[in-house]
């Protein structure tokens, strides 16, 4: 039986084998999270999962979850595999450390630009893209045996064409 998650003091996940760590951000994504809660119901993911489910609607009865806390950087260090919208903060702080990130197009949003940043990322082999939550469980797998690389942000230059205007 789910349960709103527990943390330490310190915001430490404890007690896990294998954990994947599903995160919505500010926003919503009940189609995510009821995707993954139907697959440990079935059996399609036997890891332990932890929710953010934001302001999510929907409340999983086979997962551990909780609605937001102050910093996620305690469950991305502890998860193997960590399943996230499109959204681009989470994003980029999930490849630029290297982590095994799937990333899952939030389509309940009007904005449709996470599958811009999704596409790219993934062709240069920084994180999974999961275009169907059917085959979520399959990705997951995928995602454990992948090397991922992490994301080098180029160096800024818009100060050198400032000072080159300007001189």
């Amino acid at each position: 039986m789910a349960s709103a998650c527990q943390f330490t003091s310190g915001n430490r996940i404890w007690g896990f084998d294998s954990l994947i760590f599903v995160t919505v951000g500010t926003s919503s994504f009940d189609p995510l999270i009821e995707a993954i809660d139907h697959q440990v119901e079935t059996g399609l993911i036997a890891d332990s999962v932890v929710a953010q489910i934001g302001r999510g609607r929907y409340e999983p009865s086979h997962i551990r979850y909780f609605r937001f806390i102050r910093s996620l950087d305690s469950a991305y260090e502890r998860a193997d595999v960590i399943i996230s919208t499109g959204g681009a903060g989470t994003t980029l702080e999930c490849v630029t450390r290297g982590l095994r990130l799937v990333s899952v197009e939030n389509t309940t949003l009007m904005e449709g630009h996470q599958s811009e940043l999704i596409s790219e990322l993934e062709s240069k082999g920084h994180l999974i893209w999961c275009r169907d939550l059917g085959n979520l469980h399959t990705i997951i797998e995928k995602a454990k045996k992948k090397t991922f690389i992490p994301f080098k942000p180029e160096p800024p230059t818009v100060h050198l064409s400032i000072l080159e205007y300007l001189s």
